[in-house]
């Protein structure tokens, strides 16, 4: 007697292959979606240290000015900093600012000749880059131990922070970066971790 069809062991067993393939494919098509991202985020975290290491440059040179005032705040930094133009220097405040749209931040540099009258100039503005969370803290050493502030007025204190610390956030990740950057000489090599 001729049969015209599959026995039910060929039907399990031909649904069992098809499975085995299908999860081998997700799979491998699941890893590579993953090293994409990866490297995505890794060159990402690479254009941030490069901004944020001139973020510390220009931080760092706020030390040589600090008669000059010196204001922080979570989404705000702004500092003097000594600027060569066309083969002459220039004291300009400088700030680097967070504007949160639509769940985003935004980190905004503005420069601005520092004059008497500060309508008179134009302001610079460039945008550096934009992550999913974004605050600066100032540090104040006192007995050798690190203490963290959300603001900073330099008139106040009258001084400059021994420390400015950026933390972020990249797209959904759950790791949160931060960059401490030492002003104060006398304490920039103190371990804070």
């Amino acid at each position: 007697m001729k049969k015209n069809g599959f026995t039910f062991i060929e039907l399990i067993i031909s649904v069992s292959l098809l499975a085995i393939i299908m999860v081998s494919i997700y799979s491998a098509f699941n890893i590579g979606l993953k090293t994409y991202r990866r490297a995505d985020n890794s060159k990402d975290i690479q254009r941030i240290r490069t901004r944020l290491l001139k973020m510390e440059k220009e931080l760092k040179g706020a030390f040589f000015l600090s008669e000059l005032p010196f204001n922080g705040a979570p989404l705000n930094v702004s500092f003097p900093l000594l600027i060569s133009k066309d083969e002459a220097d220039m004291v300009c405040i400088v700030s680097y600012e967070i504007e949160q749209i639509a769940g985003e931040y935004k980190i905004i540099r503005k420069e601005k000749p520092f004059t008497e009258n500060a309508s008179d100039t134009e302001e610079k503005k460039e945008q550096l880059f934009s992550v999913k969370s974004f605050k600066f803290e100032y540090g104040k050493f006192s007995s050798l131990e690190l203490t963290w502030s959300g603001i900073w007025d330099s008139t106040a204190e009258k001084k400059l922070p021994s420390a400015v610390r950026a933390s972020f956030q990249i797209d959904n990740e759950k790791d949160i970066y931060n960059k401490t950057i030492f002003l104060d000489h006398e304490h920039g090599a103190v371990n804070t971790q």
